[in-house]
């Protein structure tokens, strides 16, 4: 038995996704700009943050991330992993959405078996539906807002005395048969939560995706209207208006690249999420660490273009991938959804300048935005089209993501959609729950807009992604064959989805129940093959498991039981 004092779990989107029949995880179903499966095994990067600093605070601490273990070990029972693990505190990461059915049926498995045990539930989904998460009888503490590193600290020490908790910033909490919010007054001038990489890959764990995303502030001075983590996001919810005063001191964020090259593993990519390079003193503590031999490659998330002199500087002597994300190639529809900051003629400007200067160009694109007509997605492709016909021969790569499976709870859009054009379909903690349980993607999906319904978003998403990969093709950015592999899948998916649609509308009788069962049977095999092999446009094949999983934590799991578990075959 494992005694700890806090144990943080990262859930899968679905728990028992293993075993479900009636649920299609779709190919293009989730986030398609992230290489992650269905089940979205990646954790937020916060969560390593939090179990580092409780453990120097003397308490006993552990990260599990069931969601990867469960796809990599079809043999991983997880009551019996629970059953093993005495804690005093689970918290549970709902940062995305995504993670609701998975984060609240682990949750609640875990009290059922240690009704002593505290459920805790942190992160930006969770602060926006903090006081929803009390109708489920399980748990027991939100923790707001998006530093929380000492609430969580005051919490470990409270040991659960009212008079104590009373006093912890930003903790909602059950008193009883009441529900206490206490105010938001732990709003941080200074970011602090750092994670020092040397330990989240060590001593061994080369089985982990070499993956480090850095955060270097709290939110984001950018206001896309579609996204909870935006400025509008972290002023009404969060209580901080500029987030961009709210960053990591050079220091922090210095330690923390450093750990990176220091960890116990080669070839590292490191993202840079967002404006850190608009501050001198963050980006020239940045840039002296990009020069170490174990980092692989730097990936710099770009909202608006910098000027040519810093990209120059971005992008000397190391391999760097610069992400764009321009949304649409329309301004209109871009400036509808907050970005609009550059035209595309001013992009490949900028990319025209640097073609020889930066490794690779990564430009993102979104399906599922105002103003956006299935008409202008299919002329966005073709707009990807001409990028790929110029740039040929040149590290330049266009993707088209459609906004999956939610429109972000907080966001300007989704607070008002009616003055946005949009439509919601599922606004309430619990909506979302039961829609991940839905059988067709299209059912899950929170949204449409005046401009799309959800079929249509549905269809032009294949209709878009498919046109792109054959042109990647075309221009020598894929093997013909991998593209085929995916324009196969996506007509395979196309197809299983009419029928889905087609049986439900079926009169009851003997032949809908034989066709369901045909169906049925399709949906898990279909669903085998997902999980076996997972497939991004970021990385169109897979590597295999051993070398993509999400922060493993195999080797814990393996203590728990006692044994080693039979990884999931190829």
């Amino acid at each position: 038995m494992m005694e700890l004092d806090l144990l943080l779990v990262h859930a899968p989107s679905v728990y028992d996704f293993r075993d479900r029949d009636d649920i299609l995880f779709a190919y293009l179903s989730n986030s398609d700009s992230v290489h992650v499966s269905p089940i979205f095994e990646m954790p937020p990067v916060g969560v390593f943050a939090i179990e580092q600093h409780v453990r120097k605070q003397g308490f006993r601490s552990a990260f599990l991330n069931v969601a990867s273990s469960m796809l990599k070990r079809p043999d991983l029972d997880v009551e019996e992993l629970f059953a093993n693990i005495k804690t005093k505190v689970i918290g549970f990461d709902l940062h995305w959405l995504i993670h609701c059915q998975g984060g609240l049926a682990l949750s609640k498995l875990f009290k059922e078996m240690h009704p002593e045990t505290k459920v805790l539930f942190g992160g930006i989904a969770s602060t926006y539906h903090n006081e929803e998460l009390f109708q489920y009888p399980w748990v027991d503490y939100v923790i707001r807002g998006y530093d929380t590193l000492y609430p969580v600290e005051l919490l470990m020490k409270s040991e659960n005395r009212p008079e104590a908790l009373e006093e912890i910033p930003n903790l909602t909490w059950r008193r009883g048969s009441e529900i206490v919010s206490n105010p938001l007054t732990y709003l941080p001038r200074v970011f602090s939560a750092a994670v020092d990489w040397s330990q989240v890959f060590n001593p061994d764990r080369s089985n982990m995706t070499p993956y480090n995303l850095v955060i270097p502030q709290a939110g984001c001075e950018y206001n896309c209207k579609w996204c909870g983590g935006s400025r509008y996001f972290f002023g009404k919810y969060m209580g901080i208006s500029k987030p961009s005063r709210v960053h990591k001191s050079p220091e922090l964020l210095q330690m923390e690249l450093s750990s990176i090259a220091k960890a116990n593993t080669d070839n590292q990519t490191v993202t840079m999420i967002d404006f850190w390079h608009e501050y001198e003193e963050l980006f020239t503590v940045a840039e002296d660490v990009f020069f170490d031999d174990k980092i692989k490659s730097v990936h710099f998330s770009l909202h608006r273009l910098p000027k040519i002199e810093k990209a120059q500087r971005m992008g000397d002597g190391i391999k760097a991938v610069f992400e764009l994300s321009p949304d649409s190639h329309n301004v209109e529809v871009a400036r509808a959804s907050g970005r609009g900051l550059y035209t595309m003629e001013e992009m490949e400007e900028f990319i025209d300048a640097l073609i020889d200067k930066v490794y690779s160009f990564e430009i993102y694109f979104m399906i599922g935005l105002p103003k956006q007509t299935p008409e202008l997605v299919m002329e966005n492709v073709e707009y990807c089209e001409h990028l790929l016909e110029k740039y040929k021969g040149k590290r330049v790569v266009p993707f088209m993501c459609p906004m999956l499976p939610f429109l972000d709870p907080g966001s300007e859009i989704f607070d008002n959609p009616e003055k946005n054009g949009y439509r919601l379909f599922h606004r309430t903690l619990e909506e979302h729950r039961q829609a991940l349980g839905e059988i067709n993607w299209r059912d899950r999906l929170n949204y449409e807009t005046e401009w799309m319904t959800r079929d249509q978003l549905v269809e032009v998403s294949y209709k878009a992604v498919r046109q792109l990969t054959l042109a990647k093709a075309k221009a020598g950015k894929l093997p013909r064959g991998i593209a085929q592999g995916i324009v196969a899948l996506i007509d395979q998916t196309h197809e299983l989805l009419d029928r889905i649609d087609a049986v439900q509308t079926m009169p009851e009788g003997p032949e809908k129940e034989a066709e369901s069962a045909r169906i049925r049977e399709e949906v898990r095999e279909y669903n085998a093959n997902q999980f076996r092999s997972i497939r991004s446009q970021q990385r169109p094949t897979d590597a295999g498991f051993a070398q993509e999983q999400w922060f493993d934590t195999e080797g814990l799991i393996d203590q728990i039981l006692g044994r080693s578990l039979e990884p999931a075959s190829a």
